[in-house]
């Protein structure tokens, strides 16, 4: 049954009468607009083993891009970043991940499967990069060991390390890795720009050396004439991103996590845990039928308010009174869904990602002068693209 918190003829409905479905979205403006679906009176839904084959396919498949979202959402270069990203991500990948399972059904595959209803990625030789920039040279990955080692030879400066791995002080690699828990790893190697190229390494700066970003804890240490990074979660199934600047932006190498041994499951082990129906072979059913991928419905979210340095923020431009060094800005989304990337601020890069319904944004121009006026506009950001404006909000900074 639709319901509505607000009565009246103008009130917006959640729910379902009928047939159709009641929701709440967003133009293209970000105005509230009711959003009405209709289901279908009957599906027809046989079940056949071609058509489990495809969901079980399309389910590994996504519960991969759901762990890898940080990263695959912008790392095919010339598509754009966001959605259109994460499907040429799910295009390659399908294509593979189908072509394992017809010749790998009972051993040898290069993917793991998950089986009916199962969660988290498995591990596989996933395309998680594709672009023009060169790789990173003399990286040796031990997955047991979890560990890169970067041998310098006789130039154990900031200079050799450059050398030894091709990189400038404008580009960097980044570690990635899949767990066998399903856990996606990425670590961000970037030289200090700091430190000189004549600039000695040694046990006392080592730690120096790289500036390091991403979702594990490293430890850097100089072995003999090799710089050792030692991931604190890592494994086999890794492969290095390697960033370049150019005067457009950034390009990226290809990237393919290497192959494990024996990775679960085997589509003879997770394709029976499928249901499958009975419809006849003349009637559509069989082998013969082909894969019918299931695809999820797309995840939609709206800002249901926002508050700036505490203070209630309606919809629309705001000036905030007195001064203020930074401003903190809280908003908040009627529902979230772990898998996506939900974030608030200027943009995607510039913006702070959703914990649960709420994220807190810092607006701040430390650059600009005292006494200034510092201005931002906010929106919602969902898997990279912008599906909300909130508003413009200004503030004057304080004098000195």
């Amino acid at each position: 049954m639709a319901k509505s918190k607000t009565g009246g003829s103008r009130a917006y409905l959640r729910g379902r009468v009928g047939s159709d479905v009641y929701s709440i979205g967003v133009d293209s403006k970000g105005k509230k607009q009711q959003v009405v679906r209709s289901l279908a009176e009957s599906v027809k839904n046989p079940q056949t083993l071609a058509q489990m084959r495809g969901r079980m396919i399309m389910s590994t498949v996504m519960q991969v891009v759901s762990a890898m979202r940080p990263i695959i959402d912008h790392s095919f270069d010339n598509v754009p970043a966001g959605q259109p990203a994460i499907s040429e991500f799910i295009k390659r990948n399908y294509s593979l991940v189908k072509d394992d399972v017809a010749a790998h059904a009972a051993g040898g595959n290069k993917f793991g499967l998950n089986r009916y209803q199962e969660k988290g990625a498995k591990q596989g030789a996933y395309v998680i990069s594709v672009g023009s920039a060169l790789e990173a040279k003399n990286i040796v990955i031990d997955g047991t060991a979890k560990t890169l080692t970067i041998a310098l030879g006789n130039d154990v400066t900031i200079g050799g390390l450059k050398t030894a791995l091709g990189l400038t002080v404008n580009d960097y690699f980044t570690a990635c890795a899949l767990l066998a828990s399903g856990k996606f790893i990425y670590e961000r190697f970037h030289i200090n720009g700091s430190l000189a190229d004549d600039t000695a390494i040694s046990a006392d700066n080592i730690a120096e050396v790289f500036n390091l970003e991403g979702n594990t804890s490293v430890a850097i240490a100089l072995v003999n004439s090799n710089v050792v990074a030692t991931l604190a979660e890592f494994s086999a199934n890794a492969a290095i991103i390697t960033s370049r600047k150019e005067n457009s932006g950034y390009v990226h190498s290809g990237a393919t996590l290497a192959e494990v041994e024996n990775p679960s499951y085997t589509a003879d082990v997770a394709l029976p845990t499928y249901p499958t129906g009975k419809e006849r072979f003349l009637n559509g059913g069989g082998e013969e039928s082909g894969d019918v991928p299931f695809v999820p419905e797309p995840f939609s979210c709206a800002l249901t308010g926002v508050t700036a340095d505490g203070q209630a923020w309606a919809k629309g431009d705001k000036t905030l009174s007195g001064t203020h060094s930074e401003v903190g800005v809280v908003a908040t989304i009627d529902k979230y869904e772990a898998g996506h990337n939900i974030r608030f601020g200027q943009s995607v890069s510039d913006s702070e990602q959703f914990n649960g319904t709420q994220a807190t944004y810092t607006l701040a121009d430390y650059d600009s002068p005292a006494g200034s006026e510092v201005s931002g506009t906010l929106k919602l950001f969902v898997d990279g693209a912008a599906v909300e404006t909130w508003g413009t909000l200004t503030f004057t900074k304080p004098d000195e």
